[in-house]
């Protein structure tokens, strides 16, 4: 299937494929795209109609979105018809490719990657959803302005359905096999859980923690990063409190990673896992645990990757000695309408009516696929099915959003010489370098080019005197 997405994606380029329902001048007929998921055919729309198509590379909520969008195609009285992509390798590249040719979809969904969010809007991809709310919806989702993450310069280019951070995802019937009676609270906790798990029972293949180390940020990002926050420490390295980026509270955490993937605790070939292979092999009983993020695992293992394991949901282990503080929540699933989009108030219409509505959003909710974050809908929605007994798989009070880094407010103005937090963090856990130096040098450079994106008026000071990681919103 992937490679099948690959070939589509290829050919619609070179075809100098155009989204928003392109017009057929001489019989005034809409030429969609063809879709490359399941459900109804733009042709059986009827003519005059309104193609949108929306490019995702979400797959855990697909047995969920597809027929409700099926279902609002049929019955949508403004002849809107939603052609939804799923295109799950090289996501970024296709939108590169795609931006470089002038082409690309009306609708993009996004789930939380503030780096796409920020990239694209800087290069003015997106269009600003401002100017299409009306003053009770601005009203209404004013808590969800997250500066960074959904909106920019204060103005939003997209409404998150839902809200999304670090978990750990534990197998129950390993632990109780060796003797381990809960899941860890501290990081050398968690160490000496996932020694114990391999030493006990690697002979059946089975090992203590595994991490998607494939693409270093997207594992360290769901993990390390909400475990320093926890632990007191700054956001991705940014010290709000002092306006600069400091490092070297990552050591403890990096030096725990370190003892598990260099002493053979951790599953073998971590350093080439992508999320879904983990959690293939985490649904086939062979992982003890590992952390991933709150809205996507549960309805994995209810959908994607069905399981009759006995798995459970923990907070992210913290500093041993460390007060627990509080870890951010990522907005997550909404839809950015691109420049390129020709009717871009029908565009705005079909989220508001469809995936923004009360009843989407509820049972998207109650499906298990992620965790309202909409004030007025806190109260009114079921605990799902999927996490009754794995509560902690919801949001808490410990819970809050931050504010946004340099970094996340613009990526350009951040601008490292040499490998990034991410790349080194990878590099240091698996035994390359002295652990104190490489994060003082890694400081170094961040403090340097964030200066320099300053002195060259591309990004701003920011600091947050008193800034308390336990209340991040003061």
């Amino acid at each position: 299937m992937k490679k099948v997405l690959s070939i589509i994606l290829v050919l619609l380029l070179l075809t100098g494929f155009t989204a928003c329902g392109q017009s057929d001048k001489a019989s005034g007929n809409t030429t969609p795209s063809q879709s490359t998921s399941s459900g109804t055919s733009p042709s059986d729309a009827g003519e005059n109609q309104t193609n949108l198509v929306i490019w995702t590379r979400d797959r855990a909520d697909a047995v969920f979105m597809q027929p409700a969008i099926d279902e609002y195609n049929k019955t949508n009285a403004d002849g809107i018809y939603l052609d939804y992509q799923m295109y799950t390798d090289n996501y970024e590249q296709a939108l590169d490719m795609a931006y470089a040719t002038n082409s690309g979809p009306d609708l993009v969904a996004i789930s939380g990657y503030t780096d796409i969010f920020v990239k694209y809007v800087h290069q003015g991809q997106y269009v600003c959803i401002d100017d299409y709310m009306t003053a009770e919806q601005k009203e209404r989702y004013s808590g969800l302005l997250a500066e960074g993450s959904n909106a920019i310069d204060g103005k939003f280019y997209y409404l998150p359905m839902c809200g999304s951070t670090g978990r750990l995802f534990y197998n129950v019937d390993i632990f109780e096999r060796c003797g381990i009676s809960e899941p860890p609270k501290t990081i050398s906790e968690m160490t000496a859980a996932a020694k114990k798990i391999t030493d006990t029972l690697k002979g059946e293949g089975i090992y203590g923690f595994a991490m998607n180390l494939k693409s270093p940020a997207s594992a360290l990002g769901r993990s390390l990063d909400f475990m320093v926050q926890r632990s007191g420490g700054p956001k991705q390295g940014f010290d709000f409190s002092t306006g600069t980026y400091d490092f070297e509270f990552y050591a403890p955490f990096i030096e725990e990673f370190r003892e598990i993937f260099t002493t053979d605790i951790a599953f073998p070939g971590c350093e080439s896992l992508d999320i879904d292979p983990l959690r293939t092999q985490f649904a086939d009983g062979k992982i003890g645990m590992y952390i991933s993020w709150s809205h996507a695992d549960p309805g994995v293992y209810a959908n994607q990757f069905p399981t009759d394991e006995n798995w459970n949901i923990a907070q992210l282990p913290i500093l041993d000695g460390a007060q627990e503080a509080s870890q951010s929540i990522q907005p997550y699933k909404g839809f950015m309408i691109t420049k390129r989009c020709e009717a871009p108030e029908l565009a705005w219409k079909a989220c508001v009516d469809l995936f923004y509505s009360d009843d989407f959003v509820k049972g998207y909710h109650e499906a298990g696929l992620g965790c309202t974050i909409v004030d007025d809908l806190k109260s009114k929605v079921e605990v799902p099915e999927i996490l009754i007994g794995k509560e902690e798989g919801l949001l808490g009070d410990k819970d809050k959003f931050w504010p946004a880094t340099p970094h996340e407010l613009n990526d350009q103005a951040v601008i490292v010489e040499g490998n990034d937090q991410y790349q080194t963090f990878m590099e240091l856990i698996f035994g390359k370098g002295d652990i104190d130096k490489s994060l003082q040098d890694l400081t170094n450079r961040y403090n340097s080019a964030y200066q320099k994106g300053i002195d060259s008026n591309i990004g701003n000071k920011i600091q947050i005197p008193n800034f308390d990681p336990a209340n991040p919103q003061g």
